[in-house]
């Protein structure tokens, strides 16, 4: 997700898919992050869009709690303060934006969700989901200069939260389940731009394409 100029000495896949050459043994100055907080990103999603699918037992949801505060939300804000160091600021909002979303999750689930009546725990979930729906929704136009894959990431991010928040509110367990789906192809999307930041950085060029949106 990184828009921002890669520091001297390190090959990001951008500029690997413009010729550069393959990263040197010791790399010198600031690694891009960005595909370290999306895997993380990733990941969380869609061990919780499969139990949102209804795919496998819900009994086993809490270990997502562990997972979503650790990796989902401390990488994500470890990344985002390494982007507000890099100047940028949209990796930086981003990033520090789901990372405590994941946080704030694991912590309403853990510690906030007894002391909510059960007759509005709905209505607060929705309440949750929707406002970073709403967020998410100015992150799809600033994607809009970035590359395809991250603004079908997301767009179905968006429309997965929509999705999430209706059915919470309404206690539509079809909705649910029709966000849980959204979650599990956004998060393999999310995963499949991780893994060509990565292997574009080692192979020293780019070898998954996402399509350039950048003028």
């Amino acid at each position: 997700m990184s828009q921002t100029a890669t520091p001297a000495g390190e090959a990001s896949p951008n500029a690997a898919a413009n010729g550069a050459a393959a990263p040197p043994a010791a790399v010198t100055g600031m690694a891009d992050p960005g595909a370290w907080a999306v895997t993380a990103f990733a990941t969380t999603s869609f061990m919780l869009g499969m139990y949102n699918a209804h795919l496998i037992n819900a009994a086993g949801a809490p270990v997502v709690i562990p997972v979503a505060l650790f990796f989902g939300g401390l990488i994500q804000i470890v990344v985002g303060i390494l982007e507000v160091m890099r100047g940028n600021v949209f990796g930086a909002v981003v990033f520090g934006t789901y990372g405590p979303f994941w946080v704030i999750y694991g912590v309403l689930l853990t510690l906030y969700a007894t002391q909510i009546p059960a007759s509005a725990l709905n209505s607060a979930v929705a309440l949750f989901l929707a406002m970073f729906a709403v967020i998410t929704f100015y992150f799809v136009i600033a994607s809009l200069r970035t590359d395809m894959v991250l603004v079908a990431v997301f767009a179905l991010i968006f429309i997965g939260l929509v999705l999430l928040a209706i059915g919470a509110g309404a206690a539509n367990t079809g909705l649910t389940e029709a966000g849980g789906w959204v979650t599990l192809i956004f998060a393999v999307l999310a995963w499949y731009h991780a893994a060509g930041d990565v292997i574009g950085y080692t192979f020293g060029r780019r070898v998954l394409p996402v399509g350039s949106l950048r003028k």
